[in-house]
């Protein structure tokens, strides 16, 4: 993993470029297209400049109502095209902070969670959809940019699925994805995060009991697709059955994102 792969903002977090991994096939996934994030509602007046500057066409904002209300993004504007699900609850604590509610929090039983989060993201109707549009958008052409809340999870998977898509080695995949930890500098902002969440629910957290949730973890993209497979039959299957990437779609991606 490359460092230039980080894209640095005053306030916009693990903002990252994607693309520049090489195909079985022997081709390039391209840069200045692929990007991933976590959300924009901190963004700053230069950070927005700079995203305006990079000629982004759409974005997909995998965050449920009740997040998006919260913290509603400063970012694009009408800029960009912007695409959201707006099922589920308007307010009220998302599901990982009614998790640290509980009352034995240990960092097992937060571990336990994610595995259980993740066994659960692939066929949650929510994300089918916003993966679906994601795909469709990129059969159009990017740039396009996929995010959520922190950029980690809902959104490490569907670059997964994508760098998958484009025919990139499991190896590259799960590099990309892992590479979060160092992206998001999780040392440096534990305490920042855990005094946040702390005022957010009214409790005081233990920081070890925070870190399975903050951080990503191989074990956690593959119990995703683990759960994909016992249901879909593969990934492939699951791209194709549910999301709407056939031949003719991969071959289109490939066309708009290879070189």
């Amino acid at each position: 993993m490359t460092p230039d792969r980080l894209v640095p903002f005053d306030r916009v977090l693990n903002f990252r470029d994607f693309g520049g991994y090489d195909t079985a096939g022997g081709a390039r996934v391209a840069r200045g297209k692929l990007y991933r994030s976590a959300a924009f509602s901190d963004a700053t007046e230069t950070d927005i400049e700079r995203l305006h500057a990079m000629g982004i066409r759409f974005m997909v904002d995998l965050r449920r109502p009740e997040e998006r209300n919260r913290e509603p993004n400063k970012w694009p504007g009408d800029r960009a095209r912007v695409i959201i699900n707006n099922e589920g609850p308007q307010d009220g604590l998302p599901p990982h902070l009614q998790a640290l509610m509980q009352d034995d929090i240990t960092p097992e039983s937060v571990t336990a969670y994610m595995h259980m989060l993740y066994r659960e993201f692939a066929s949650n109707p929510r994300h089918i959809d916003l993966y679906r549009n994601w795909f469709r958008e990129l059969v159009e052409g990017g740039p396009g940019l996929i995010h959520c809340a922190a950029g980690k999870d809902r959104t490490g998977l569907g670059c997964a699925l994508t760098l998958m898509a484009l025919g990139v080695p499991e190896e590259a995949v799960i590099a990309d994805y892992e590479f979060t930890n160092a992206a998001i500098n999780l040392d440096e902002r534990l305490h920042h995060i855990k005094d946040r969440m702390e005022v957010r629910l009214g409790r005081t957290l233990d920081p070890e009991a925070l870190k399975p949730m903050l951080g990503v973890r191989v074990e956690y993209l593959r119990t995703a697709f683990d759960a994909i497979d016992a249901e879909f039959g593969s990934a492939d299957a699951y791209m194709t059955n549910a999301l709407g990437v056939g031949p003719a779609e991969r071959a289109a991606l490939k066309k708009n994102y290879l070189e």
